[in-house]
């Protein structure tokens, strides 16, 4: 039984290898990155906005946000994945426009932050032991109007993979879940269960996106024989179509706030 959300500290080298360092990464930054630019132009043109990057991981993303001028506050329970988010900070001389925060997201409060005009959430529901409840919690912290860029890992494209791997029988007993410390995530969600639980609290969906529509389906063979920047424009073309978007290995959705 999973008892505690899953701290990365002991995979901090690995992630920052294995994942953050490879095309899966590359891929998932591109597309992510892409659909919050466009659907968001305010990010690029506008007064600075007030983000909050929750469970930041080494924070490409927040610290991109950083630099375009926005008041960005990274947190993270992790404290080896914190610390790398600081020294690329310092690497590219942010550190100083940045509030980096240790802690549980749980743990973050209006009355210590304020609230905020865009909330990044990504790669965390799904490690969670709560992660319904933790999410309508994070939702307190976005302003009226505010935006959620939300991604999580897709439990249909975890059961189709494991139905392409013979896995039958797990896929038929529905106990797809993974163990305390494991490597596979501990809650995947489906999009309609997702989305159902933002409608109840009055968050308009203004944008989906599939991340890894295409490349998660590839032989190792031709992912190594296709150059990154061709997968990234493929991946790019596909990941808000529909049905491909609703198999990627993870889900982005972009949620706006209704007025309280």
């Amino acid at each position: 039984m999973i008892t505690k959300d899953r701290n990365f500290d002991d995979l901090a080298e690995r992630f920052a290898r294995n994942i953050y360092g490879s095309a899966k990464g590359e891929i998932r930054l591109a597309v992510v990155w892409n659909h919050l630019i466009t659907r968001l132009p305010q990010l690029q043109q506008g007064p600075p906005l007030r983000i909050l990057d929750a469970g930041c991981g080494f924070a490409q993303l927040g610290l991109r946000l950083a630099q375009l001028g926005h008041e960005v506050v990274l947190s993270d329970v992790s404290q080896k994945m914190l610390a790398g988010a600081k020294a690329q900070a310092a690497t590219l001389q942010l550190e100083n426009n940045i509030q980096f925060i240790q802690a549980p997201v749980q743990a973050l409060s209006t009355d210590e932050l304020g609230q905020f005009d865009l909330i990044l959430f990504h790669a965390v529901l799904e490690w969670l032991v709560q992660p319904r409840a933790t999410l309508c919690q994070v939702l307190d912290l976005l302003k009226p109007q505010g935006h959620l860029s939300l991604m999580f890992y897709n439990r249909d494209a975890l059961i189709f993979h494991n139905l392409k791997r013979g896995n039958w029988r797990k896929v038929e007993s529905g106990e797809l879940q993974g163990e305390e410390g494991g490597l596979t995530p501990y809650h995947p969600l489906s999009l309609g269960e997702v989305e159902g639980w933002l409608a109840e609290w009055g968050m308009a969906i203004e944008g989906r996106a599939g991340v890894r529509v295409v490349y998660d389906y590839m032989t190792r063979a031709m992912r190594d024989a296709r150059p990154l920047e061709d997968m990234v424009r493929l991946e790019l073309l596909y990941a808000e179509r529909e049905p491909y978007l609703r198999m990627g290995r993870y889900l982005h959705l972009l949620a706006k706030k209704g007025n309280e």
